[in-house]
């Protein structure tokens, strides 16, 4: 199936220029791994400062927000205040790649952050979009922000190179977790690391053998055309600068330069 076509919108494009995430922001290698294989891995993306940061975020969320729920995930209605996940959304490199993959303005869909427990983890290969929308358009980009080393017995993520040119769900075979695909590959990396992938890949979570720590912000980014499927996921009240606003979602104003 061919490649999206780019859908030209100078505002939302100015925007991201303005948050550094203009075409100079991916390397061509980068966009060439999205394309070819449907994912691309950031190693040493994050700072020691800004992991920190994402770490405190992500053990405080269960304190701020309840429980973790079964497995160890939760869902966020709103990044709120959280200085590392608010940084981690604007990261240039991450929004000029959902751009290349999605070719059209796009709002932040949804943040979790995911830490399986012991023995917990495992899913059946899927991918995150159901089909809704343009057959010929990718509508979904997720980002995973890697916050704690990820070896091969902590629930790598597995993905399955390429699958995102199909656009179409995984035969249901693979819904089983002890199914496997014979072109998987685990991912492993060191803390600090982002995998961004075009969320049409077929991929999953797997169980986390030995129990230590794999602690995840999950981001997914989705077409603004589907904006009403989704509850927002920032707010004016983030302290967002103007760009940001449009870009995320939080605001559909042409005139984004006079805001704030």
């Amino acid at each position: 199936m061919d490649e999206p076509t780019h859908t030209p919108d100078a505002v939302f494009e100015d925007a991201l220029a303005a948050l550094g995430a203009g075409p100079s922001a991916l390397s061509a290698d980068a966009a060439r791994s999205l394309d070819d294989a449907g994912y691309v891995l950031f190693r040493a993306a994050v700072d020691p400062a800004w992991l920190s940061a994402l770490r405190e975020d992500c053990d405080g969320a269960r304190h701020d927000e309840g429980r973790m729920g079964q497995g160890g995930n939760q869902q966020l209605g709103c990044v709120g205040t959280r200085r590392g996940a608010l940084r981690a959304i604007q990261w240039p490199r991450l929004l000029a790649a959902v751009w290349h993959v999605l070719r059209r303005p796009f709002v932040l869909g949804s943040v979790a952050w995911r830490n399986p427990r012991h023995g917990l983890g495992q899913q059946g290969l899927h991918a995150d979009w159901s089909g809704r929308g343009d057959p010929g358009a990718y509508h979904v980009v997720t980002a995973l922000w890697y916050l704690d080393d990820l070896g091969p017995d902590n629930g790598p993520t597995r993905v399955v190179p390429g699958t995102h040119k199909l656009r179409r769900s995984p035969p249901k075979s693979f819904a089983d977790p002890a199914s496997h695909h014979p072109q998987e590959m685990a991912i492993q990396a060191e803390a600090g690391s982002v995998l961004v992938f075009n969320g049409h890949l077929w991929h999953s979570g797997t169980r986390n053998r030995s129990g230590a720590p794999r602690r995840t912000l999950q981001c997914c980014f989705i077409g603004r055309e589907h904006r009403d499927t989704s509850p927002a996921a920032v707010d004016d009240a983030n302290g967002l600068s103007p760009a940001a606003r449009l870009v995320l979602g939080a605001t559909e104003s042409a005139g984004w330069r006079s805001l704030g």
